[in-house]
């Protein structure tokens, strides 16, 4: 039944012949051998005993907090010993109980009189996950402090990496790590989340932060913990607020938590929580209001996933740069600007044609806003300049880009990664979903590609002014506005085709892409592990 739904939904949004090539696509994907680099990557135990005693004189503590719920033993137990076989030995659990039987207190309490490491606490009843999770805090003594589910575990070098990352990093206010999933028996692990380094955008999109969070204590005093108006997604509205206010957030490029799969959880069964998905949603409503920006929050076609539609907040003029128009017969170029004018949803622009992007320096910008849009490009989302609008108008944001399609239905950009050959998801079929819905959501990249680019007036000026030269490289004339302090998103929800070859010019950059995963392959589509 849910199937037919979503094929429904499918039909509903993209018409009879992307269903077609849904129904009966043959992409091939990259085989996934996740289990042969499970073994090529997992810390031996000759290294976690060099870790143990590497560690011994470190003054770090880190406390973990467990809200306890009728909890199966064996669960338990694992969750438990897989926090004592910890590399790094200076930790404490904290466990708190909301039980409804005495079951399972009797199992903790049966570890914390063998462990002192191991606080527990027999709740009064259950106060539901936020507030049993802030009395498990109220309990902690330690400088930092992590989050682990009841029935999940830890790799046991997690500690040890997480506060590796402290010391290397000055003392972050968060730290975050990738995590996998891992069978009802605890036999098998599959699907990793291999993340990104923070991109406030994609948080804004999905929980991906999600597992093994670990924020400062003090982090913790000043936004109030846990709040239980938010259940069922309190671990995504924690996790806004911790972030929002850190000056400092890592990343650590390794599964270090194991993410037990039940039938009904929300990861493996999303429609049994459809509540969780309703708190995430007001989660990222209150964070828009506490940053002060206006923000309608939709839905997505998959649960948990949604999409933040800034609204405008002054009608300014949009001037629209349609460039390469030599390189593409005229008929293409009246179909460009009749898509232009067809879809944008909005009124107060102008519109001009250039053959080469040297002859932006003679155009007189009387928008306040710039659209860079190649020739043989043909827009098909209704209402794409205005929602654009609204994302560039925020202060922080130096150009915002979208998601291109060939013709035969496959993509085109998704976004640009450093160093990659080829775009984001160039060649995957549009029909699919890419990894972890990336080629979905909205997000923070390092780059955009020049073939669609809106920007500020200001910044838009002074780089012709000052090296024009730049909008012949787009990886570079995006480095360039980062450098200013500006940020770089991709709104994948408007679309459009493009023919022919793209603006794209090669330039390798030998830094890494804070928003791409090291484990994964700099080659196109991307997304795929070494």
């Amino acid at each position: 039944m849910n199937r037919m739904k979503k094929t429904w939904r499918w039909f509903q949004q993209y018409g009879v012949k992307l269903l077609f090539l849904k129904l009966f696509d043959k992409y091939k994907e990259k085989p996934l051998d996740y289990t042969q680099w499970l073994k090529c990557h997992t810390t031996d135990r000759i290294e976690l005993l060099r870790q143990t005693n590497e560690s011994l004189e470190e003054n770090i503590k880190i406390s973990i907090v467990v809200p306890i719920y009728c909890t199966p033993e064996k669960y338990l137990c694992e969750m438990i010993e897989s926090v004592q076989n910890q590399s790094y030995p200076h930790w404490e659990l904290c466990l708190a109980d909301g039980s409804t039987d005495e079951y399972a207190y009797k199992v903790i309490c049966g570890y914390a009189t063998k462990d002192s490491r191991i606080k527990v606490k027999r709740l009064k009843k259950n106060w539901g996950i936020a507030d049993n999770t802030n009395e498990a805090i109220s309990m902690c003594t330690g400088d930092y402090i992590g989050l682990l589910d009841h029935d999940d575990t830890l790799s046991l070098d997690a500690l040890y990496e997480v506060v590796k990352a402290i010391k290397n990093n000055n003392e972050p206010d968060v730290i975050y790590t990738d995590e996998d999933k891992m069978s009802m028996n605890g036999m098998e692990y599959y699907e990793p989340h291999f993340k990104s380094g923070f991109n406030k955008e994609l948080l804004r999109s999905n929980n991906y932060i999600c597992h093994f969070f670990v924020v400062k204590k003090e982090v913790i005093n000043r936004i109030g913990g846990f709040r239980k108006e938010f259940e069922g997604a309190q671990d995504y509205d924690f996790i806004l607020r911790c972030t929002e206010v850190a000056k400092k957030i890592v990343h650590i490029a390794k599964p270090l938590y194991h993410w037990r799969s039940h039938d009904n959880s929300t990861a493996e069964n999303p429609e049994s929580k459809l509540f969780a998905y309703e708190s995430g949603k007001r989660a990222i409503e209150e964070q828009l209001k506490r940053a002060g920006e206006k923000g309608v929050v939709l839905y997505t076609n998959n649960w948990g996933f949604y999409h933040v539609k800034y609204q405008i907040v002054s009608q300014d003029k949009v001037t629209i740069i349609v460039f390469g128009c030599d390189k593409q017969p005229v008929r293409k170029v009246k179909k460009c600007l009749a898509s232009i004018r067809k879809t944008s949803g909005y009124n107060n622009y102008e519109i001009f044609t250039v053959n080469n992007l040297k002859d932006l320096k003679n155009i007189k910008i009387g928008g306040r806003y710039v659209v860079l849009i190649n020739s043989a490009i043909n827009l098909i989302t209704y209402g794409w300049l205005s929602e654009l609008l609204g994302t560039c108008q925020r202060s922080q944001v130096g150009a915002v880009g979208i998601k291109l399609y060939n013709k035969c239905e496959t993509i085109r950009h998704a976004g640009i990664i450093l160093g990659m050959k080829g775009y984001a998801f160039e060649g995957f079929p549009r029909v699919r979903s890419g990894y972890f819905h990336r080629d979905e959501m909205m997000q923070n990249m390092s780059a955009v590609t020049i073939d669609f680019m809106m920007l500020p007036r200001e910044l838009f000026s002074t780089m012709v002014r000052e090296e024009l030269s730049l909008f012949n490289n787009e990886i570079a004339l995006c480095e360039n506005i980062r450098r200013s302090g500006k940020e770089i998103i991709l709104n994948p929800s408007i679309e459009a085709y493009i023919e022919g070859e793209s603006s794209k010019v090669e330039y390798q950059i030998k830094e890494t892409d804070i928003y791409y995963n090291e484990n994964f392959e700099l080659s196109a589509p991307g997304y795929t592990i070494k």
